[in-house]
């Protein structure tokens, strides 16, 4: 499994408006619905809010993973960037790099697969400095396609 097999150029947002976790979220939930890559947005907003009830998904050096179960067929993913967004985050820094994952319920397994992918992919090779400096979609997923090959 690869997340580069889930982000293409057109899951990739380069700069999030929202200046906020909830609006950020709702924007990126938005733009997967203009893809037409779900089913029922609003079931999707409903997961992930009540997900970050449970605590803030921002892991930390500036990386944050709104993520959530749904009855889907397969794996959503995108990605996007802003400037600095409040995250309430482990190590209270603003987010820079989301990764918003849609799993489907019935599969347990794939979602904690991709969690864990992600944690390596950012903890592990040069994939968060060098993502940062990119200047397009196809360069992100560029990007992630090399370091992936890293892991």
């Amino acid at each position: 499994m690869n997340l580069s097999d889930y982000i293409d150029g057109e899951r990739v947002i380069l700069s999030l408006s929202s200046q906020d976790k909830d609006s950020a979220i709702r924007e990126m939930v938005s733009f997967l619905d203009g893809k037409n890559a779900l089913s029922d947005a609003e079931s999707a907003l409903k997961a992930l809010f009540e997900r970050e009830k449970l605590g803030s998904t921002g892991v930390g050096e500036e990386i944050a993973i709104p993520h959530a179960k749904l009855a889907i067929d397969d794996l959503v993913m995108l990605m996007a960037f802003s400037e600095g967004l409040p995250f309430q985050s482990a190590d209270g820094k603003d987010v820079k790099i989301l990764f918003l994952v849609l799993a489907p319920e019935k599969q347990m397994n794939l979602h904690l697969k991709t969690l864990a992918k992600i944690s390596r992919l950012v903890k592990a090779t040069d994939f968060r400095d060098r993502v940062l400096g990119a200047k397009s979609a196809q360069e992100v997923c560029l990007i992630l396609r090399e370091e992936e090959q890293k892991l």
